[in-house]
């Protein structure tokens, strides 16, 4: 693979994880204080792509100067001329990042008209490719003739994060996961765990441990996945003394190991799941294997949503579960707690039930895995974008029930309307396949409607059924 085409590949993956307008890196000319377009990949017909900014001017130079990262939401705001177009875009935010190795390399820009606001973890990832894209320039200046290759390992690792990308489905890439070349990554033991509608993850594959870890769970803040969960940040241990920790569960066997590792699958998001990684020797794994394991899962990430959908046998719901009572596929809440804390506190308190309306004839085959794809949408959406939220509750495979927490009942009844609103035009799919939804509301407030939570969730699903009049009670 030439430089050229090693770049392009981390300026696709910059824009295929933060759904990028545009994503465009600025070499940097330290002599003519100046910053040229190298490599982009745009949507829009006015990129200038010939122009030159100066160090220290504007957005871009700014940036190069201080070589600090800037994010900018417009959420509410006039988008401002930006001096990488010929013409206005409607951009709803953007970040800029310097590209440094030992000093300035250049400025990766990434904007976007999906989202006005780049989470910390998507910062982290996208400060992860312009730490690539920096060493890639840097050796490329002390190389000169260097044209038609590239070091040794980075070329393996290319190769490599390409070969997981490619894989069919989860299940092949659990797989692929477990063969890791030890060129790349020296270890004794890998998992790979999953995380499905908010739940605890599971552990789908695995090799080199000396007890099964089919029947373990990850849960969020217990052992050392669990902390990679709970903070969606790769997580190293690299002298574990030789004694044995707690690596999964609190139910697992705890084995001795030198050192090991977890690298989160996430996207801008959610958490998808986790690799972990141990080694026998201690110091066997140091920050350098970390990286390279937390490039080849942020690959991984991106890729997910190309992959087949269906899932590994072993994760779609057994068929006693998919019959359970719609109240047990209420998410991990306790329900008591929230009452204590909000209701007996005479908190303003809503419930309101969203019913997929036309779910017969739009889910086919297994409904429940279906319907938990299509609300895991809703849901991911609805937390953008509603910041009262407290929780959601899935009910079965019929729809999402959501508290919203210290508003009154008129703030309910128009919030109830924006959610309408913003369902209305959000673009929903099953697999890579468009559908079109239809939705019923129910409202139910506290107290007039009640002071104990179930009952406010009962009534706020009843009227999902009533006329749109009688949906607010």
């Amino acid at each position: 693979m030439s430089p050229k085409n090693a770049l392009t590949n981390l300026i696709e993956l910059a824009s295929n994880v933060t759904d990028a307008y545009t994503t465009a890196l600025y070499a940097a000319d330290l002599e003519q204080g100046t910053l040229t377009l190298r490599s982009h990949l745009t949507l829009s017909s006015h990129l200038k792509t010939d122009a030159a900014f100066a160090i220290g001017e504007g957005l871009l130079g700014q940036a190069a100067l201080r070589k600090e990262t800037r994010v900018d939401d417009f959420a509410g705001l006039e988008t401002p001329d930006l001096e990488w177009y010929a013409q206005p875009e409607a951009i709803k935010g953007l970040m800029v990042v310097p590209v440094v190795r030992r000093e300035l390399e250049g400025v990766l820009v990434v904007d976007s008209k999906e989202n006005y606001s780049f989470t910390p973890k998507l910062q982290k990832l996208v400060s992860g490719f312009a730490d690539q894209i920096a060493w890639y320039l840097s050796l490329e200046k002390k190389n000169p003739n260097w044209i038609d290759g590239e070091p040794p390992e980075f070329q393996h690792m290319m190769k490599w994060c390409r070969f997981l990308c490619e894989a069919p489905h989860r299940k092949a890439l659990s797989e692929r996961f477990l063969h890791i070349p030890r060129n790349l990554i020296q270890c004794d033991a890998i998992a790979v765990a999953w995380f499905e509608s908010g739940g605890p993850g599971r552990i789908t594959h695995s090799k080199g441990w000396r007890q099964s870890l089919k029947s373990l769970t990850v849960e969020s803040g217990v052992a050392i996945s669990g902390a990679c969960f709970e903070s969606g940040q790769p997580l190293l241990v690299p002298n574990m003394m030789k004694q044995p920790w707690i690596i999964f569960s609190e139910n697992e066997s705890p084995e001795s190991f030198g050192a090991v590792m977890a690298a989160p699958i996430a996207n801008e998001k959610r958490m998808l799941g986790l690799v972990v990684c141990a080694t026998h020797a201690a110091n066997g794994l140091q920050q350098t294997e970390l990286n390279k394991l937390t490039l080849m899962t942020a690959f991984t990430a991106s890729a997910l949503g190309q992959m087949n959908p269906q899932p590994p046998a072993e994760l779609i719901p057994k068929p006693e579960e998919q019959a359970a009572p719609a109240s047990q596929y209420f998410m991990p809440v306790h329900v008591k707690a929230f009452e204590a804390e909000i209701i007996k506190r005479d908190t303003p308190v809503s419930v309101l039930s969203i019913r997929i309306k036309n779910g017969k004839t739009l889910f086919n085959g297994n409904r429940q895995v279906q319907a938990d794809r299509l609300l895991d949408q809703i849901a991911i959406h609805l937390s953008d974008k509603v910041k009262l939220l407290k929780l959601f509750i899935k009910r079965s495979e019929e729809g999402l029930i959501l508290l919203l927490i210290g508003i009154i009942e008129e703030q309910a009844c128009e919030l109830e309307d924006s959610i309408q609103h913003e369902l209305s035009r959000l673009p929903f799919t099953l697999g890579k396949t468009p559908v079109e939804v239809e939705f019923d509301y129910g409202l139910a407030s506290s107290p007039s409607d009640g002071r104990d939570l179930k009952q406010l969730i009962e009534a706020s699903w009843t009227r999902t059924r009533q006329p749109r009049e009688n949906a607010h009670g």
